[in-house]
């Protein structure tokens, strides 16, 4: 009978539409299907009964019914983003797997600060120490100002190391190492002696340095002394800039 190719296409057709009509919208074209489609009948068929034919009328209507159900469960039940070509969500396990966290070092790099002249490294250092003190263990006899640079670099994959450079005019004048305390301390020294601890603040490319303690091993005041301001004249006389 034409009608099973015209149920079958009304079906297939809306399998295709993007909108997805509602089913009882499709039922109800089916069955308009049904009362309206010419029946092009076998000579056996026409042979049978109204009764049968009327039986046979409502087989197809149960038919079309069935299908109709059917298929509205099986894309209703569906999520909203079928064929919308996304991958699907993962799943809680997957999504709470622990990925690699890579170290978060703001310090690497290399820091540069304005020349300073012997005058403000006195000032810095007489800020910090007593003047007795500074009779001791403090002399500055630069002529002309310095400029003082230091660079951090990144972990060695080796053996886990940071080194630290410090440079005055360009000219290396300590070269050792460093680790991170936290977010806003850092130590340094040797290798196995992490003797000076800083407090530092970086906003945007500036980076400010204040020595809390320098408890470098010595047997001498004096040389004591003058590694501690050393220190202070450098990293507290003015800030420094990141470079390129």
């Amino acid at each position: 009978m034409s009608t099973d190719r015209d149920v079958t296409g009304i079906v297939r057709s809306w399998l295709h539409e993007d909108a997805h009509e509602d089913a009882d919208r499709i039922l109800n074209l089916v069955l308009d299907g049904i009362d309206t489609t010419p029946q092009r009948r076998a000579s056996w068929l026409a042979r049978r009964t109204p009764t049968m034919n009327n039986y046979a009328r409502l087989g197809l209507v149960a038919a079309a019914v069935l299908a109709v159900v059917i298929v509205g469960i099986g894309l209703f039940g569906k999520s909203s983003d079928v064929g919308s070509g996304t991958s699907p969500t993962p799943s809680a396990s997957s999504s709470l797997s622990p990925s690699p966290a890579s170290e978060i070092n703001p310090l690497v790099g290399t820091w540069l600060a304005p020349p300073v002249t012997c005058a403000q490294q006195t000032a810095a250092v007489a800020a910090a120490f007593t003047p007795e003190q500074m009779a001791l263990a403090w002399s500055c006899t630069e002529v002309t100002p310095v400029q003082y640079s230091i660079r951090f670099y990144a972990k060695r994959p080796e053996d886990g190391t940071h080194r630290l450079q410090e440079y005055a005019n360009g000219v290396t004048g300590w070269d050792g190492a460093y680790h991170l305390v936290d977010g806003s301390t850092f130590q340094a020294g040797d290798l196995d002696n992490y003797y000076i601890t800083y407090r530092y603040a970086i906003d945007g490319d500036t980076l400010t340095i204040d020595m809390t303690s320098d408890d470098m091993p010595s047997t001498s005041e004096a040389e004591l002394l003058g590694e501690q301001m050393a220190q202070t004249a450098i990293y507290e006389t003015s800030s420094f800039t990141r470079q390129p």
